[in-house]
């Protein structure tokens, strides 16, 4: 009797922590404001159990947080973004937190569980989509293709991270999301100065965009260049200098770039996915490089980048880099990403947020996509008019051969050369009329491309 009376016992305790180990928390309440979008996000504890009631109006959600213990962190958060106008929090009893949302008009919503990720806390999520807003910057996005037939080029820039997902942060707290985004707008305002480009931006600013829709939004521009703007970091304070970075479907330059496309891809992990309603695997567009012009393009104008930033910046390599960024895997665009340079480096921590440093880095940025942009393609004039643009094409020679070479440097191989140009080796044999047995010495001009091209 007594040891059944002393099992009792331990059953009474052991619910009675099972119990206590059930009950959630919430922790804060955040959230992200976009053009067409809000994401509410509530911290909690551990993975949450809730469920959704029946409003009594369209303009309102409701959730209730079920087995929550502790204080409510704060009764109402006003939003007011136009899309949200306030989100309330109360307990209905001792186990129960309400969260009510009301509306500026009805919305989509999608609420899901955002796992731990590093230092990101569990999360609940409720994303608002106003399909409205949404259609209406879609048609301003398809409206700017129009601009293209103008002889217009459209430059998109890729703030990298965002809301949920702040990117490097440095030892004195400062956040990767804020820094690219100041870089962007300086970069986008140099450009718009120049007769026949328009900059856009992906995120204006601070909340988080899928790493599918950034490529979407580019599509819908009509771009020809994509820029994708980072900033670094390393558990080595002395690494410093910028860096460029291009797709690679064929496995990284290097260990180092790998690891670096491992941590930008990760952006949707801790972000959070599900804001992207149409979030397709980005592999299904890739066919074996559309993108061989494509990458050959973007390795060109990566280099123009390199020169222009050295002059302001030192570089961690002078070479770009290449690896599977999911951002980058658009098949028609030229597409990079530039890493500025490291948070984890006291010095360059201070210069990223400085004006003056960020404004030298934007400036060079732009004068790099200028120069690239009026080599792909004659930019038009100030005062070029239409009758005048029309008079100078039909004056154009047609289609012509055009080669593309590269001058071989100490230490290449065929091999070697071929990856940067996502060729083979054997194409560039071919090409060059070399036989199996032929060497490549440093100096000689190699021809790693021949093309139709209309001029």
């Amino acid at each position: 009797m007594v040891q059944i009376f002393l099992w009792t016992i331990a059953g009474v305790f052991f619910l009675q922590n099972s119990v206590c180990a059930a009950t959630n928390e919430l922790t804060a309440i955040r959230y992200w404001s976009s053009p067409t979008s809000t994401r509410i996000v509530l911290d909690i504890k551990q993975r949450a159990t809730y469920q959704t009631l029946k409003p009594p109006k369209p303009e309102l959600l409701v959730i209730d947080l079920i087995d929550f213990s502790g204080a409510v962190p704060v009764s109402a958060v006003p939003v007011n973004d136009g899309i949200v106008k306030t989100v309330k929090a109360s307990r209905t009893d001792s186990r129960t937190i309400r969260i009510t949302i009301e509306l500026e008009k009805p919305a989509a919503s999608k609420i899901f569980q955002m796992e731990r990720y590093l230092d990101m806390p569990q999360r609940l999520a409720i994303d608002f989509i106003r399909q409205d807003l949404e259609q209406a910057d879609q048609m301003h996005r398809e409206e700017t293709r129009k601009l293209k037939k103008k002889e217009m080029r459209i430059v998109i820039l890729d703030p990298g991270h965002g809301g949920d997902d702040p990117g490097a942060i440095s030892p004195n707290g400062i956040r990767e999301k804020n820094v690219v985004l100041s870089v962007a707008r300086k970069i986008a305002r140099k450009l718009n100065k120049k007769p026949g480009i328009k900059a856009y931006l992906t995120r204006k600013g601070d909340y988080f965009i899928p790493l599918s829709t950034r490529t979407r939004i580019a599509r819908e521009y009509g771009a020809d260049l994509f820029v994708s703007i980072h900033a670094d970091s390393n558990f080595s304070t002395e690494l410093q200098g910028t860096s460029v970075y291009c797709l690679s479907l064929k496995g990284a330059s290097d260990n180092t770039a790998e690891m670096l496309a491992q941590k930008e891809n990760a952006s949707d992990s801790i972000g959070g996915v599900p804001l992207d309603h149409n979030n397709n695997d980005l592999n299904a567009i890739i066919i074996d490089l559309v993108q061989t012009h494509t990458f050959n393009s973007s390795m060109r104008c990566s280099d123009i980048l390199l020169k222009e930033v050295s002059k302001v910046n030192a570089l961690l390599r002078d070479r770009p880099q290449h690896a599977g960024f999911k951002v980058l895997r658009d098949p028609d665009i030229t597409s990079m990403l530039i890493e500025t340079d490291f948070l984890s480096n006291p010095i360059k921590e201070k210069q990223l947020r400085s004006e003056g440093f960020q404004t030298r880095l934007a400036d060079a940025i732009a004068a790099a996509i200028v120069r690239f942009l009026s080599e792909a393609k004659p930019l038009p004039a100030p005062d070029r008019s239409p009758v005048k643009a029309a008079a100078v094409k039909s004056t154009r020679q047609q289609d012509k051969k055009i080669a593309q070479y590269h001058t071989v440097e100490k230490g290449e191989t065929l091999d070697s050369i071929a990856q940067r140009y996502n060729t083979t080796a054997d194409r560039l044999r071919k090409l060059n009329g070399f036989s199996s047995e032929s060497k490549v010495l440093a100096g000689k001009k190699l021809k790693v491309r021949q093309e139709e091209q209309t001029r």
